[in-house]
């Protein structure tokens, strides 16, 4: 099981979706790999991680040649149109845990689900927005980036919140690009080995540093 060892940053970062500021080159950079094969993908995707006493921080870098997104309303399908998602469990249950998306348009999806391994799924919506987020779109250069601020007051199963240095969280990164061509790609930090992403069983950890 692969582990992300999530850094520590002494000030808040302002999210406004550009992944190059200088506060970011301190984190961690993964690639997303074809979730079923482990593959590199068609177009690249790379995230990073941060925290501080009131958030955790997720920043994606996202190579895409055709934008396929349309629905703006908070906790849309989102998940039927692009997407980049961070999956959370705070307590390691395998049973509960946080997803959360984010479309090239900046729309969120946030879901606290219950999964019970056995293929029966029922997800809740939060109904009060606390995710802060912002994308930026560059069709020039064929990419689109996005920040995500998560509260910690979010992780109500959490051992400690916020997390004290060395707690572990189960988690996975993931994207679903969808191309004009219709040749969908399902990437992931750690692969599944078959399009689902609700196999938290194939969670990577995630240390708070």
């Amino acid at each position: 099981m692969n582990q992300y060892y999530c850094r520590k940053t002494q000030y808040p970062l302002n999210i406004d979706g550009d992944v190059k500021k200088p506060k970011w080159e301190q984190a961690e950079k993964v690639f997303l790999v074809d979730t079923v094969t482990g593959q590199p993908p068609r177009q690249k995707t790379w995230c990073k991680l941060l925290w501080d006493e009131d958030f955790l921080y997720a920043a994606f870098y996202c190579e895409d040649d055709y934008i396929n997104a349309g629905l703006t309303g908070y906790n849309d399908k989102i998940y039927e149109e692009e997407v980049v998602e961070i999956f959370l469990d705070d307590n390691c249950d395998l049973k509960t845990y946080i997803e959360i998306e984010l479309s090239p348009l900046n729309t969120l999806l946030h879901y606290s689900m219950h999964n019970d391994l056995r293929g029966t799924k029922i997800a809740f919506a939060r109904v009060e927005k606390t995710i802060i987020s912002a994308v930026r779109d560059d069709r020039e250069q064929n990419i689109w980036t996005a920040e995500l601020a998560i509260p910690f007051m979010e992780f109500l199963t959490a051992p400690n919140s916020p997390p004290k240095k060395g707690d572990k969280w189960l988690m996975n990164l993931y994207r679903i690009d969808r191309p004009l061509d219709g040749s969908d790609e399902y990437t992931a930090w750690q692969p599944t080995g078959k399009i689902n992403y609700h196999m938290p069983e194939k969670f990577g950890t995630l240390v708070f540093a």
